[in-house]
């Protein structure tokens, strides 16, 4: 069953499968209720047609991203699996089935295509202005930036390798 697992914010480890349209915000009529300061009453909508899952932003304040993009209000997107969603500092992760049972969290590959990796020239790091901004909010959102060094020198690493 197609399910939105919380990877990060206030509610991360929570998971909400869902068959029909489910909306998502700070109202208590939601289904996905988030109390993030970033997230509208009625921020977005998840909702299957035709077999395929897709999200719409309803004319939320902040706007919702889908894989580091910022979609225009009432506009849809269609969803792959393991498409990454943010509702303002909530970051979620879609899963067209349900996640494994360890979880999914934060994958090294996400790591791999946000973080800069030393040796690498400036213009494989960062091919341009938006994917530097596009990295810089991921890492704000994951708040990679708070870790302490060490663990985020083993992430790196991690990465890296």
């Amino acid at each position: 069953m197609p399910t939105i697992e919380i990877i990060s914010g206030k509610h991360a480890g929570s998971s909400f499968a869902f068959e029909k349209s489910t909306q998502v915000g700070k109202d208590e009529t939601c289904q996905i209720r988030l109390t993030d300061a970033g997230v509208s009453r009625f921020h977005a909508e998840f909702y299957i047609e035709g077999g395929t899952a897709h999200v719409k932003d309803l004319g939320s304040s902040n706007g919702t991203y889908v894989n580091f993009k910022k979609r225009g209000k009432e506009e849809v997107s269609t969803l792959d699996d393991q498409d990454i969603v943010f509702f303002g500092r909530t970051v979620t992760k879609y899963w067209k089935d349900a996640p494994p049972p360890s979880g999914g969290g934060v994958s090294l590959e996400l790591l791999r295509s946000t973080a800069p990796i030393a040796g690498q020239p400036q213009e494989i790091q960062f091919k341009d202005r938006i994917r530097e901004a596009e990295q810089v909010e991921v890492i704000r959102r994951l708040r990679l930036h708070e870790v302490e060094q060490g663990t985020l020198d083993r992430l790196l690493g991690e990465a890296r390798g």
